[in-house]
């Protein structure tokens, strides 16, 4: 399930490298009022959340600026985490503390919309990323910029694939309860259909991409990643997925092999 969140306010601010954290802490005062003990089981320690979300800054954002008008959608396929989440906005709305504080800067909450989700009906579907996803190797250092983010497009696409097989187990082992070996594998769609993104992160930057492109899998998995995000960091606003198009594997190999292969 989706729901977007409007914000408002009355002036426009400049982009800061820490504003993904005020929107993170505006969703953990949101758990917070709702119920103590989950909020504790969710941030007391660092570990894989049970949703993904992603901020939107406002049309101004191309030119440095946070607009008047920001937003937030949040998703998630576990109906507890949803519930609690709604119930929190309202005791927020109630208490008159729904806000996000950006720089001094109040954006209030305007509205809540819960949005129609869609489902996954095959086993290879057209995705894309609204905002920006994050994939980070196991096996390099956090500390080595271009190596620990993986890029479809930029690394090896059957490493990128290995990873994300691996850090999807990881996810659906701790969100789901579910241990096993997944089928998956990341399509790229056509030539430029993936760009490459660095984002400002807490002081500090991310690697990531924003685009189209195919995901083959078991349908269980892949809608996993639809309602609980792509990648990691789902929990800082990164990894947000929409469904363009289901359809099927056999018409969707041959026109994948044709583009890698340069024919029409």
């Amino acid at each position: 399930m989706r729901i977007l969140l409007n914000f408002t306010s009355q002036t426009e601010r400049d982009l800061t490298k820490n504003i993904r954290s005020s929107f993170i802490s505006f969703i953990k005062k949101t758990f917070e009022v709702s119920n103590q003990s989950f909020y504790k089981s969710l941030f007391e320690f660092k570990k894989s959340k049970p949703y993904v979300f992603s901020p939107y800054f406002g049309e101004e954002f191309e030119k440095g600026k946070i607009g008047k008008a920001i937003s937030i959608i949040f998703s998630s396929g576990d109906f507890s985490v949803i519930s609690y989440f709604w119930n929190g906005l309202l005791a927020l709305k109630e208490n008159k503390n729904d806000f996000i504080r950006i720089e001094k800067n109040d954006f209030h909450l305007e509205n809540i919309l819960l949005l129609q989700e869609k489902k996954v009906k095959s086993n290879q579907v057209i995705f894309k990323t609204i905002g920006v996803s994050i994939l980070t190797d196991p096996e390099k250092s956090a500390n080595d910029f271009k190596n620990w983010y993986i890029i479809p497009g930029k690394e090896d696409i059957e490493r990128f694939n290995e990873v994300l097989r691996k850090r999807t187990e990881e996810r659906l082992k701790y969100i789901k309860g579910i241990e096993k070996k997944v089928n998956l594998e990341f399509l790229i769609l056509e030539e430029n259909s993936i760009v490459e993104t660095i984002v400002p992160h807490y002081n500090g930057y991310v690697r990531g991409f924003r685009g189209k492109f195919v995901l083959k899998g078991d349908i269980e998995v892949l809608q996993f990643l639809y309602d609980f995000g792509f990648g990691v960091r789902t929990g800082q606003g990164f990894g947000l997925l929409e469904v363009i198009e289901n359809y099927e594997a056999k018409n969707s190999i041959t026109q994948s092999n044709r583009r890698e292969n340069g024919k029409k």
